[in-house]
């Protein structure tokens, strides 16, 4: 695994045994966080609570972690699925993650963010958490980006 993958995946087994409502509002968090203090993005598990006086209603923050994750849901697909050659090698290493925990490809998925598309650590490790729980369960490589691609929004 990736030195990034190693840093992630302490962060990544409360994660994953996380429900998406409970993701979706720490991604909203944490990202709202990370505008005030751009200093929390660099971790993988940044200590971040949701403050309503700082934030808004919970319900507004989980619609903004939605969004977020809808938009990093395409770059990821073209990312892990897509056929640019310069992902070629990520593709790769993700489709022959055998033999390793759940949390370790949620781990390398997560690295695979931060290196390839630049997320914050702390929004890539929640991205990476939802990935993994909708699309990513190893039912075949391919079935998986089939399934995904088949929940990407509409570019309408």
């Amino acid at each position: 695994m990736t030195n990034l993958a190693n840093q992630a995946e302490p962060a990544m087994e409360s994660l994953l045994n996380a429900d998406e409502d409970t993701l979706f509002e720490q991604l909203g968090i944490r990202a709202t966080a990370i505008q005030q203090n751009l200093n929390l993005g660099s971790s993988f598990s940044p200590e971040v609570s949701y403050d309503e006086a700082a934030m808004g209603v919970l319900d507004d923050v989980r619609d903004y972690g939605k969004r977020i994750f809808r938009r990093c849901s395409v770059e990821g697909y073209k990312l892990f699925c897509g056929d640019d050659p310069e992902d070629e090698e990520d593709r790769k290493q993700l489709a022959d993650a055998t033999g390793i925990s759940q949390g370790q490809i949620a781990a390398l998925v997560a690295g695979m963010l931060v290196a390839q598309l630049g997320l914050a650590p702390a929004i890539a490790a929640i991205v990476a958490a939802i990935l993994i729980k909708r699309f990513l369960i190893k039912p075949g490589y391919q079935l998986a980006c089939d399934k995904w691609k088949a929940q990407l929004p509409s570019s309408e």
